[in-house]
């Protein structure tokens, strides 16, 4: 393990131990337990709810509200959509497909506006999943619903934690670049920094954005872009390889696109000749070795710009 997927692996383990000692699921079952609004569970169909997965519940002796969703409880309390989206084992990704998207309910419930019908859609949803758990277990207890909650929070800061170290990847190479082009006396004028646009020599500009990352434009013309995936993971490297397809797929045929990858796998080697990739460097061979790196930006600037 090199050193840079070794301090990856520390920095993802010390975030996702940081999210987890949070408890948000002692946290959110503490709301639904102090919420005192009626909340009638009249009409099961309508709620999604399985008359033997009711039935198992009444018998158990627990509070309905902390296994099955209710649309009146969601929409006073969005934040609880994570508590039951955990319950039942659904990722933010299928909740949106199948009744809309609860990011915000879940991220900035302050902000979320919760209508009755989609508070319907949703609860339904829920219920029909965790009915549908209860039915395939005949041990089933609320500690098993509380550890899926753990679970597929688990799950949903793994990805986050991925998307930081990416982050953090496109950040380092920024910086270096930015202080390349000035320590070799290649910016032509003053650099807008909110836009991410740097306007350099020889009528290039150079935009910092995403898909690409950054893209080197003469006039209207881009002559070449960089995309970076930071992350190590070799489990990802193929989904983040599709990224870069749909990236590079949309820039003008004569455009030179560069990869920086955290990781390359056999298989990646192997697709890579089938995308227009120029080159294919390594995120930690190019940040750590000062030969790599000069190597890097000879290939951009000179070999491909050809900036003066």
């Amino acid at each position: 393990m090199t050193n840079g997927s070794l301090n990856s692996a520390i920095e993802r383990s010390n975030f996702l131990a940081r999210l987890l000692s949070r408890r948000e699921d002692e946290a959110l079952r503490e709301q639904l337990e102090a919420f005192e609004a009626e909340t009638a569970y009249d009409n099961l169909e309508d709620l999604g709810i399985a008359t033997d997965a009711w039935r198992k519940i009444k018998q158990l002796e627990i509070d309905p509200k902390l296994v099955f969703a209710h649309p009146k409880v969601l929409a006073e309390l969005p934040q609880t959509s994570l508590y039951y989206r955990g319950i039942s084992l659904l990722s933010r990704k299928m909740v949106a497909k199948h009744a809309g998207s609860v990011e915000r309910w879940e991220n900035e419930p302050a902000k979320a506006t919760v209508t009755s019908e989609k508070a319907k859609k949703v609860a339904h949803l829920y219920n029909v999943c965790v009915s549908s758990i209860l039915a395939g277990s005949s041990d089933w207890t609320l500690g098993d619903g509380l550890r899926n909650i753990v679970a597929t929070i688990g799950i949903s800061a793994d990805g986050t934690a991925r998307n930081l170290i990416g982050q953090k990847a496109e950040e380092e190479i920024y910086q270096r670049l930015l202080k390349w082009v000035r320590e070799n006396e290649l910016i032509a004028e003053a650099s807008n920094e909110a836009t991410g646009l740097h306007c350099l020599k020889d009528g290039i500009t150079m935009h910092f954005g995403s898909e690409p990352d950054i893209s080197f434009i003469r006039g209207k013309v881009v002559e070449a872009t960089i995309e970076i995936k930071g992350g190590r993971d070799p489990a990802g490297a193929l989904e983040r390889l599709g990224a870069v397809q749909k990236s590079f797929a949309a820039t003008p045929t004569q455009c030179k696109n560069f990869l920086v990858a955290g990781v390359v796998t056999e298989e990646m080697k192997k697709r890579l000749g089938e995308l227009r990739v120029e080159k294919t460097f390594l995120l930690d061979k190019i940040l750590n070795e000062d030969v790599a790196w000069e190597d890097f930006a000879a290939e951009i600037f000179h070999y491909a710009l050809r900036i003066q």
